[in-house]
């Protein structure tokens, strides 16, 4: 066992003695004041393996005519592209010498605890956060494409984008170029229009304040003219966040039950201590964190990216 981190000779006037019930106490009350960004983007699904798979199935033709008295067509969907996830397991701990539980550095202790707590959640977020940060370079939908890209490609051989053909920073014309390709891009392999709408103008912190006042100004933004502002009937919600790499880098997605964007949970966030009886060699208290998930994305529908200029 590796020596304790948390030393007597560093710290010097606190009191307690069985720690490990106070130490939940903290950790989860710490928790609860960091909200997670992430749980409005993406909708977590649960599994019981250490793998996911995920398969698409396209959709089936438009209706055709039916003369009276002859026979119904029959068809069936085909079936789509494949995506499988591996769970990963992330953690986290530290230990604590008896002799400073026994002579009450409960503070530092407390504080150690609350770190690691809030260390959990900003894990999750960088993970999130990452998923956007790759959706142009590396991180793929089932159908092998980027995340946001032009051409993903059907079956059939139709296509369609989730991403401007020039990168360009927020404007309004920019934000309503991408409202007109939400309407009209997204199709299926039969040539159907997904009828989604989109919820969130996901931005850097650089840009959050321009964003609220394109979407919330009853006047149209960046011009002298008094033209109404019809961004602002659309509904969006401005969500900013500093693990965005890009700051010129912008995102419209729908609701999250639509979007493709995934957090496949196998454990959730859990706790675990032991006392004395397992620090038998150095009279250690060990404490750690740890959970089992991983995040990806399967399809590209109901969201669309801007790299920006």
């Amino acid at each position: 066992m590796s020596a304790p981190q948390f030393m007597r000779s560093q710290f010097s006037d606190l009191f307690g003695s069985s720690m490990l019930p106070a130490l939940e106490e903290i950790f989860w009350s710490e928790l609860e004041q960091h909200p997670m960004r992430r749980e409005q983007l993406f909708k977590t699904v649960n599994t019981t393996s250490d793998i996911y798979q995920s398969s698409e199935m396209h959709d089936m033709p438009l209706f055709s005519t039916v003369a009276e008295g002859t026979d119904y067509s029959f068809s069936r969907p085909n079936q789509g592209a494949n995506k499988t996830f591996s769970i990963v397991k992330y953690g986290l701990g530290f230990s604590i010498s008896e002799e400073a539980v026994d002579d009450g550095k409960f503070d530092f202790i407390s504080d150690a605890v609350k770190k690691m707590a809030k260390s959990a959640r900003e894990s999750q977020e960088i993970s999130a956060m990452n998923i956007f940060n790759n959706a142009f370079t590396s991180e793929t939908t089932a159908d092998g494409q980027y995340v946001f890209d032009t051409d993903h490609t059907l079956p059939s051989g139709l296509t369609f984008r989730n991403k401007p053909s020039t990168a360009s920073d927020l404007s309004p014309s920019a934000l309503d170029e991408a409202l007109v390709d939400f309407e009209t891009q997204f199709i299926g392999d039969s040539g159907i229009i997904y009828k989604s709408s989109p919820k969130i103008l996901l931005v850097h912190p650089t840009l959050k304040r321009y964003a609220m006042e394109l979407i919330g100004s009853e006047l149209k933004a960046d011009t002298a003219d008094n033209n109404m502002n019809s961004l602002k009937g659309e509904g969006l919600v401005v969500v900013s966040s500093p693990h965005l790499t890009d700051t010129d880098a912008w995102f419209l997605l729908g609701d999250k039950s639509q979007t493709g964007f995934r957090i496949i949970n196998r454990s959730s966030l859990q706790t675990k201590g032991s006392g004395e009886d397992v620090g038998f060699i150095n009279d250690s208290i060990y404490y750690k964190s740890k959970y089992r998930e991983t995040l990806g994305v399967i399809h590209p529908y109901a969201a669309y990216g801007n790299a920006g200029a």
